[in-house]
């Protein structure tokens, strides 16, 4: 799909390594340009094999003349720059936006970092638990808890990746109409505050948290005789009317929505009972007979046995092979290039001699 673009990841650790990793695995080339020093993601071979699978690494030092002028080289022949310093880095080092434009009119230029680079906040530095608290979904996370809570899950790295990836798309479509690029300022405070539409508007229109995922019997996680399960309502009357009958509460069948809500701790209560006494495997086969949204508590190393039927789960070839998760789309013609070698720093240095 992507075969032809060429990419140059000047970044580390999550996002924009992350965004580059789904245009690789679309056939675009990435080329990591990474400092003498590597990648510190580097520490962990599986971290860093599941971000930079079919990659090229190249090693420059940026403050150094001679590896600048075979960086713009290489900005001559690319078709995206997508970077992840802290803002005012790149224009200090003569890769902003600007600079390379002067040499490669067409560039897509996409920066991702912690707020953006004109906020007030741009000189702070800050990994993705620091931004979840800042957007205000530690908060939401610690509802049920009545205090903040890390969701341990981490939204702002991976949603600034994808919000990245189509702003990249969306920027190359426009160049094909009209041979201009773009520069694409992303912050991770910003992707991770558009991760979360539903409490937003709540928030910004009736100045409250979402009840419907916190004190909602039909949106709950219950402990059964051997794990745990999940039911997932809203305000969907056949689905509670199909619990209600299925474990025996019908007298509580036609009540409104609203009801639900007040009545949380009654009616988890009366859930509670009924979901102890059962296993997850009758559990399992009991709700699924009667067409009710529910999900047996799992972990990843089962959940990707599901995902690996499909081709999701993949092998990044290292210092050792590693299974790891790749683009999760099934195309009908096409298959992404999940499986890949992960390149050592500095592997493909030789390059630098054809540009």
């Amino acid at each position: 799909m992507l075969s032809g673009i060429r990419v140059l990841e000047v970044a580390q650790f999550y996002p924009a390594p992350f965004c580059c990793q789904i245009l690789a695995e679309h056939g675009a080339e990435v080329i990591k340009i990474e400092s003498e020093m590597g990648d510190a993601m580097r520490y962990n071979s599986a971290l860093f094999s599941t971000m930079n699978r079919n990659k090229k690494s190249i090693t420059l030092n940026l403050k150094r003349k001679e590896d600048y002028d075979k960086f713009m080289r290489l900005v001559k022949s690319s078709d995206i720059i997508v970077e992840g310093f802290r803002p005012g880095v790149a224009k200090k080092l003569g890769i902003d936006y600007d600079s390379l434009r002067e040499v490669n009119k067409s560039i897509i230029y996409c920066s991702i970092s912690g707020f953006g680079q004109e906020s007030e906040l741009r000189d702070i530095p800050a990994h993705d638990i620091n931004i979840l608290s800042m957007v205000g979904i530690c908060s939401i996370t610690g509802l049920k808890f009545n205090k903040p809570a890390d969701p341990n899950v981490q939204l702002a790295d991976f949603s600034s990746a994808l919000y990245a990836v189509v702003s990249i798309l969306m920027a190359l479509i426009k160049r094909e109409k009209t041979g201009e690029g773009e520069y694409i300022d992303l912050s991770m405070f910003d992707s991770a505050i558009s991760s979360v539409p539903l409490h937003s508007a709540e928030y910004l229109n009736r100045s409250q948290y979402l009840s419907d995922f916190v004190s909602n019997p039909g949106y709950e996680i219950y402990k059964t005789k051997d794990g745990y399960i999940s039911l997932g309502m809203l305000d969907e009357p056949h689905f509670w009317s199909n619990l209600c009958r299925t474990i025996g509460m019908e007298e509580f069948s036609n009540i409104s929505y609203e009801q639900r809500l007040s009545m949380y701790n009654e009616l988890k209560k009366i859930i509670s009972d009924w979901v102890e006494k059962h296993s997850n495997e009758e559990i399992f086969r009991i709700f699924r007979e009667n067409n009710i949204p529910f999900g047996v508590v799992s972990d990843i190393k089962t959940a990707s046995k599901m995902s690996e039927r499909k081709g999701i789960v993949c092998n990044a070839y290292f210092d050792r092979k590693y299974r790891v998760i790749g683009f999760p789309a099934v195309y009908r013609n096409y298959k992404p290039i999940r499986d890949g070698k992960v390149p050592k720093k500095g592997e493909n240095n030789s390059m630098l001699n054809e540009v």
